[in-house]
């Protein structure tokens, strides 16, 4: 990807943030009233018709206005920091998380991940439940992965189309494609984001997924995960998803007490 100077890097993140919040393709007069961008419209749309000669924008037949592209939300992620906004709803999920008792079954708990994650999110809350590391290909058979919150799919307008919803539902239902995915794609260290295109599979090249993996003791790992619509709103969504990592980490494997 070319590297962008700092006016285009503001408009796109611009174009990308107001395309979340609105759904729409977004014009020059849009980013000029709505992001704290100094320049006037025209060289606003002037450098929009530059990124989108670069690949990172793309213009609808039906639009005056431009909608990111995979590349341009990959430039986004790769270049803005998303830190924890500390906002209320984040700040009490670990109460919330909190098991309800200590014969809580370990897959109960994952469901009650799940179902919080699509809660907080208002997107498809994911837990994969904790394993060891063994081959890719001995795992997906006997791992559970909890899915929660399809009806928030269904509410966006990206997903009306029904050849699309099919085959998304298709994914959701057999299961095993995602649970390859996420063992394949969620890093070790840190918050992944998979955008579109890199997913590698038609019925999710219209989503995005953020992962993230929990320590659960005894050397495994699990993975959490919200999927949603590549217009997700990432500046919510990724520290959320470090923090319930976080969280239930804290909870499966908890810290050996000090002397």
């Amino acid at each position: 990807m070319e590297t962008l100077s700092l006016r285009q890097n503001d408009i796109l993140r611009g174009v990308i943030e107001t395309h979340i919040e609105t759904t729409q393709p977004v014009g020059s007069r849009s980013i000029a009233e709505k992001c704290a961008i100094s320049f006037s419209p025209a060289t606003i749309r002037h450098e929009m018709g530059a990124l989108e000669e670069m690949g990172y924008l793309t213009h609808p037949h039906t639009s005056s206005g431009r909608l990111p592209t995979d590349h341009g939300y990959r430039y986004y992620l790769d270049h803005t920091s998303f830190e924890d906004c500390s906002e209320e709803p984040l700040n009490r999920f670990e109460e919330e998380l909190a098991p309800k008792g200590g014969d809580e079954r370990l897959e109960e708990f994952l469901d009650h991940v799940s179902l919080l994650l699509s809660s907080l999110s208002q997107e498809v809350g994911l837990t994969l439940m904790p394993f060891a590391e063994v081959p890719v290909s001995e795992k997906p058979g006997r791992l559970k992965l909890s899915l929660q919150g399809l009806s928030h799919m269904l509410e966006k307008p990206e997903f009306q189309d029904v050849r699309r919803i099919k085959n998304l539902l298709g994914v959701f239902e057999e299961k095993v494609t995602l649970m390859r995915w996420v063992l394949t794609h969620a890093d070790p260290q840190h918050v992944s984001v998979s955008v579109g295109r890199e997913h590698s599979h038609e019925a999710l090249e219209d989503c995005a997924i953020v992962t993230a993996r929990y320590a659960a003791g005894e050397g495994r790992q699990g993975v959490i995960a919200i999927l949603g619509p590549k217009r997700m709103a990432y500046r919510q969504i990724i520290p959320l998803v470090s923090r319930m990592a976080v969280a239930v980490g804290d909870i499966l494997e908890p810290r050996e007490p000090e002397a």
